[in-house]
């Protein structure tokens, strides 16, 4: 057995070696820095020489891992991103109490030396042999150096190289010291003292639970100030954490950071940076720790958080910031980043609260319930709620889940959603740019039509024999005008116009006003499964194709703004640390279609609320809207209006598979739903609070020059003459009640959900009757 002598003794002998060994370094440093030294060999001096200047000359610093701010449109915090919890400040913003502590423990001759202290190090060897603990010799310039070379390795995931940054052990170890040595020489050439403990400031770690660097981070972490406001206690406190972060993490061992503070008070008393009145108040406090967390990404986010995502993951996909995924997450974690962004909170929280009191978070039907809300003319995001609770890792089913129902796959969101009769809206399109009209009458009764009946000009067709249905199996007239079938949403006066018209251009259009798959691919990419194009099936007039809501939103925007698209657009400007804006990327505003083909549709769709499918739905600004409802089997449903500042799409459904409601026994979604059941209530209830917080909402008269006379057909009745057409503000039930129409069933009562301010929801979706449904025997899924 050893004794403790004897330990003692082995102690001071490899101290002694230490200071043969250090001397050597010493030696090497001043030869190589022209410092008179003595004890060193002419021989080895000028080989060691040698060494020393082959070693780099320049420390390679890449700006440290800061923070980064997403910003609402107001200016408030949505969330904070960092891959190291660390705000970088000057030295005017830290306290004369953090960097005295620093000071006083770490360098006390800081201000005295040139980088390497020789006399530190004569005397930190003098101090080991002595006695048995240990003293470095390592200047404050020494320890920047190397935690620049850690945090380098570290950041490009070079492990050996941190463990090469911070060897402290044998010769590795003194080689580690020796080429720190020449770099701080270089450091102290390159800035003044003062930027040098600024440096060393922002990047140390400073413990925590997870760890916090740089001294803002920690004041903020510990104490909840900034490092300005420090106290000497709290200085002391954090300048004793840096030798040893893990052991001294004032979380976990409080006990322990105690007592290390209180021997850094006695170096800040022993070296004149406190008065000993100051060190005997500061040494009988406590810790007074009082945490506060940084959160680190979009989970703490709130009612914003499935917004953030999906800023979150615009910035990883888009190549203008950065060549490559890795290179876009540093960006967003690394960078210090301001992002502002274009959501409103106050639209936000309406659309977030009405979306949660239709379908409650957890509701036991499984359904989902969306929202978004993009601006016509500039593509930006307004607003966007679902009625899950975000979280980074699937929860209970129902509940919790990352995926963003509201965006397509590529942004972390589902793979879209048939949506029914709102495809409606780009047939008509296509009607209007071939030259025909709204008064146009069209045979809307029942009939089949041959796969030879239907056209396809410049794409390859697949063509099928195809017998649409009116929910209800009711019949359309034989001379219906094609604004009565808008209103009133027919199936098979839809039908009838895209028999007319080229199934290639149905789709461009569709593609020019920006909808794509829910996937991400076009609409004109094949199936991988089958082969097929089911945009250019003529079953796709009644909406089969799955698309995402904020493309639905973004198409309908473009009758809102008279023929212009953008791109959905959540990003209004990022400035890095510097205060450099970053380039976005483009919103590609373009003008798609023609101004009075665009104000046409979007008069069209006005006119759904005066006697058509969205009559109950009417809001206090005028606006347009079209209901979207897929077969009961499939079972998803929409309601995508507009004004002229918002455009909205809601979405009903479920978001893992088709679900037939008239078969759910449990929660609120269930029998048969409309796109006005639950997607219209919410829209409505939404966008009448939406629209206060914007100007300029003035309706959509017909355009001027239009085919004119009686739009009722052979349906009868005939529409007011623009613009008193236009919404009234009212929000009366359908005057026409539950007999509007034969051809759609009325809903059971049990379809009841709770309505604004905790009144009862009209109970009879009959007053919101929409012409859609069955659809074409033998295919699954179809919308109606």
């Amino acid at each position: 057995m050893v004794s403790p002598a004897s330990d003692s003794h082995q102690g001071k002998l490899q101290a002694w070696f230490q200071f043969i060994a250090v001397s050597v370094i010493a030696g090497v440093v001043g030869a190589g820095l022209a410092i008179p030294s003595v004890g060193v060999a002419s021989a080895g001096a000028e080989s060691a020489v040698d060494i020393f200047q082959a070693l780099p000359a320049e420390l390679e610093e890449r700006p440290l891992a800061e923070q980064s701010r997403m910003l609402a449109a107001d200016g408030s915090e949505i969330a904070t991103f960092y891959w190291q919890n660390r705000r970088e400040v000057p030295l005017e913003e830290i306290s004369q109490e953090m960097q005295d502590a620093t000071i006083a423990v770490e360098d006390a001759r800081f201000y005295d030396h040139g980088g390497v202290d020789l006399q530190g190090i004569a005397r930190a060897v003098v101090h080991n042999v002595l006695s048995d603990q240990t003293q470095g010799g390592s200047t404050l310039t020494q320890q920047y150096v190397k935690n620049v070379l850690a945090d380098n390795a570290h950041a490009a995931g070079n492990r050996e190289g941190v463990e090469a940054a911070t060897e402290s052990e044998g010769t590795a170890g003194y080689a580690r010291k020796l080429r720190e040595a020449k770099l701080a020489v270089a450091v102290e050439n390159k800035y003044s003292k003062d930027e040098i403990l600024n440096r060393y400031l922002n990047i140390n770690n400073y413990s925590g639970s997870p760890n916090v660097y740089g001294v803002e981070a920690a004041a903020y972490r510990y104490w909840g100030k900034s490092a300005a406001d420090l106290s000497i206690a709290e200085a002391a406190m954090l300048a004793g954490i840096v030798k040893n972060p893990s052991a001294f993490n004032p979380e976990r061992f409080p006990e322990q950071t105690l007592e290390r503070r209180n021997v850094v008070l006695g170096l800040m008393l022993q070296h004149e940076k406190i008065s000993q009145e100051e060190y005997d108040e500061a040494v009988k406090t406590d810790l007074a720790l009082d945490i506060h967390t940084t959160p680190n990404g979009c989970a703490a986010a709130g009612n914003m958080a499935y917004f953030c995502d999906y800023v979150q993951r615009v910035i990883e996909n888009d190549a203008a910031f950065g060549e490559t995924k890795e290179a876009r997450q540093d960006f967003l974690q690394r960078g210090g980043l301001t992002i502002k962004t274009s959501i409103v909170p106050d639209i936000q929280k309406a659309a977030d609260k009405e979306v949660k009191k239709r379908v409650p978070v957890g509701d036991p039907s499984g359904a989902g319930h969306a929202a978004v809300t993009v601006e016509p003319g500039t593509g930006k995001v307004i607003a966007m709620a679902q009625n899950r609770n975000y979280a980074v890792a699937e929860g209970e089913k129902g509940s919790d889940t990352q995926i963003n129902f509201n965006v397509d796959n590529a942004h972390n969101g589902a793979n879209g959603f048939q949506v029914g009769s709102t495809w409606k809206p780009f047939v008509l399109t296509e009607w209007l740019k071939s030259g025909r009209g709204l008064d146009d009458k069209v045979n809307a009764t029942k009939r089949g039509y041959p796969a030879s009946s239907w056209r396809y000009e410049g794409c390859e067709g697949y063509p099928a024999a195809w017998a649409p249905s009116n929910a209800g199996d009711g019949k359309g007239s034989s001379s219906m005008s094609v604004l009565q079938a808008t209103k009133s949403s027919v199936n098979t006066g839809y039908a009838a116009m895209a028999n007319q018209l080229n199934m290639c251009g149905i789709v461009e259009t569709a593609m020019d006003l920006g909808l794509k798959q829910g996937t991400g691919e076009s609409l004109d990419e094949p199936d991988k499964d089958t082969g097929l194009v089911p945009a250019l099936m003529p079953s796709s007039v009644l909406g089969t194709n799955e698309v995402a809501p904020i493309d639905l939103a973004s198409a309908y925007a473009v009758f809102a703004s008279g023929g212009t698209y953008c791109r959905p657009s959540p990003i209004t400007e990022i400035t890095d640390r510097d205060g450099e804006k970053a380039q976005l990327p483009d919103a590609g505003c373009t003008r798609v279609l023609d101004e009075k083909i665009a104000d046409t549709v979007a008069y069209a769709l006005s006119q759904t609320f005066n006697g058509g499918t969205t009559s109950s739905l009417k809001i206090s600004a005028p606006a347009a809207a079209k209901t979207g409802t897929t077969n009961f089997e499939v079972g998803h449903t929409w309601l995508v209006g507009f004004t002229k500042t918002l455009s909205t799409a809601v979405w009903t459904g479920h978001p893992d598979k088709s679900m037939d409601w008239r078969t759910n026994s449990k929660g609120t979604v269930r029998g048969f739903v409309y796109g006005a059941t639950y997607s219209g209530k919410t829209w409505q209830a939404y966008m009448d609070k939406a629209v206060k917080h914007t100007k300029g909402n003035t309706g959509f008269p017909r355009p001027s020059g239009t085919s004119g006379g009686s739009a009722g057909g052979s349906s009868g009745g005939s529409d007011d003459p623009a613009p008193a057409r236009e919404q009234d503000g009212g929000n009366e039930p359908d005057a026409r009640g539950a007999g509007q129409d034969a051809r759609e069933p009325a809903a059971p009562a049990q379809e009841q959900a709770t309505g604004d301010d905790g009144g009862a929801e009209d109970s009879a979706p009959a007053r919101e009757p929409e012409n859609e449904g069955d659809g074409a025997t033998g295919a699954p899924g179809l919308g109606g």
